[in-house]
């Protein structure tokens, strides 16, 4: 029962990634055209300066996913109450104390990043931006919640129904109040996800009040100790995105960050479709770990044998179609976009395979190398990007976000194959090699191409031989793979349990 839950939490994570973006292709495209790019990257500035606030979660929303797994398999329905509680109450009053103070001095950091224009409308969004972070960060309790239950099914339903929603709050605001419109849908959404989820929790958890009104004092202390290392996590992560953001608008402008989160948003999305499948495996290895710890090694090796399988043609695609993803979505070929693009999906590629490692240690509760990774990550990136930043301009910080996150990932990898004692070569066992080849050959050839054809050819039959070039370099190593004879064998051992 408990692998068919797994698989059906694989299959709606992938899904609603699928759904999410089409509707992130259709929204920004919209947005580029309806209010402009560099709206778009004040936007997405006050987005990232606000998320500072976060560093009140004290790890608690991550820490409800582990605790409600570990007390819903010792039987402890009453505990699994007081930790959803507890919680949502403890992380309601922490951010909303802390949105209080970080407010004049988001005003401060905006007015010294972008000009007296775009300020006006960064200062009229401001409000609304703070309003939604804290309703979603409340949220997130609720969703850890259905995590934790493993029935991040239910999940998946309620963030496509919410996305849906934002996408035609979109349409129907953005017209008559520009950017402000864009912040009123937020808001709307953060409510309509926020209510839905503890909605979904309550009928599988009927302990839990109307509203949460109960706060317990030994559990808050259990989830804070499990969850320390969780904010340490929150803290580095304030110097991802803001700190990447707030660079590349004092290097290269609005418009280089507007263009700059169409790809950071595109690359996320895509990469969630593996990321997402393997993070439904933190309940399960929760469980695992109190019933059978023995067994979690061999999940690891078959896990990142697939996630290996999979990423390094699903990164190769979009770095060979990137310029192809360009001409589609903001209507010409953008050199920024397409190098953002390109940087961001060899970083994120090495950052996916370490999900693996990543979900395994967070599922046992040792945390220290995932930490360790994020603070790594996090001075790298304020160090290098200042350096390179100030040297080769908003290009310079991409690039210092990519070795940053590139370093960073390693590390986890390397720390838990020494721990489990797992030689190096597992990290491309000989039978990954020719895929490997085969998709540098694919991205050379497709690359070549676009620049060779792209001023000469249709748009259309251009993209379909950059398709097929890169298509026709991978896809007999791939087909040949043990992995795939592996993948097609269990497709069909799980159809014909479902039809017996």
């Amino acid at each position: 029962m408990q692998k068919r839950q797994i698989f059906f939490n694989s299959i709606m994570s992938v899904f609603q990634v699928l759904v999410l973006g089409c509707i992130l292709f259709v929204l920004y495209r919209y947005l580029l055209h309806r209010i402009g790019i560099a709206k778009l990257g004040v936007w997405s500035l006050v987005l990232a300066t606000t998320s500072v606030a976060n560093m009140a979660n004290l790890g608690l929303s991550a820490s409800v996913v582990k605790f409600v797994a570990k007390y819903l398999a010792r039987g402890e329905t009453q505990t699994v109450s007081s930790v959803i509680e507890t919680a949502a109450l403890s992380i309601g009053v922490f951010i909303g104390a802390c949105l209080l103070i970080v407010y004049p001095f988001t005003q401060w950091i905006l007015g010294i990043l972008i000009g007296a224009g775009e300020l006006n409308d960064a200062l009229s969004i401001l409000p609304y931006a703070l309003l939604s972070l804290w309703i979603t960060v409340i949220s997130s309790v609720f969703q850890a919640g259905l995590e934790g239950y493993q029935r991040i099914d239910v999940r998946s339903i309620l963030v496509i129904a919410s996305s849906l929603f934002f996408l035609v709050l979109c349409f129907g605001m953005v017209p008559p109040y520009g950017l402000k419109g864009l912040a009123y849908a937020q808001v709307m959404q953060s409510c309509i996800m926020m209510i839905g989820c503890w909605i979904a929790l309550k009928r599988r958890c009927p302990g839990l009040p109307l509203i949460p009104f109960r706060w317990h004092r030994r559990v808050f202390k259990e989830m804070v100790g499990y969850g320390i290392s969780f904010q340490i996590i929150s803290m580095s992560q304030m110097l991802y995105d803001p700190v990447t953001k707030a660079l590349l608008t004092k290097f290269g402008g609005l418009s280089v960050t507007g263009f700059y989160e169409m790809a950071s948003r595109l690359i996320m999305q895509l990469r969630a479709l593996m990321v997402n499948a393997n993070q439904v495996l933190v309940p399960a290895i929760a469980d695992i770990q109190e019933k059978n710890p023995e067994s979690i090694g061999n999940l690891y090796k078959r896990n990142y044998g697939l996630i290996l399988y999979i990423a390094v043609p699903f990164y190769a695609a979009i770095i060979s179609l990137a310029p192809i993803i360009s001409d589609i979505w903001i209507g010409y070929h953008e050199n920024i976009f397409v190098f953002s693009l390109v940087l961001l999906s060899i970083g994120w590629f090495i950052n996916t395979l370490t999900a693996p490692s990543y979900f395994t240690y967070l599922g046992t509760g040792k945390l220290f190398w995932n930490m360790a990774s994020h603070i790594l990550i996090a001075l790298l990136n304020m160090g290098v990007g200042l350096i390179l930043g100030s040297l080769y301009g908003a290009k310079g910080v991409i690039i210092a976000w990519m070795v940053s996150l590139t370093a960073g990932s390693f590390l986890i990898i390397l720390s838990y194959h020494a721990r489990e004692d797992i030689h190096l070569s597992f990290l491309l066992p000989k039978e990954y090699i020719s895929v490997v080849c085969s998709c540098i050959v694919g991205i050379v050839l497709s690359r070549f191409l676009y620049y060779e054809i792209a001023n000469k050819l249709h748009f259309a039959v251009t993209a379909v031989i950059m398709i097929c070039s890169f298509a026709l370099a991978v896809i007999f190593p791939i087909w040949l793979h043990p992995m795939r004879i592996y993948l097609m064998g269990w497709a069909r051992r799980e159809l014909t349990n479902k039809s017996a």
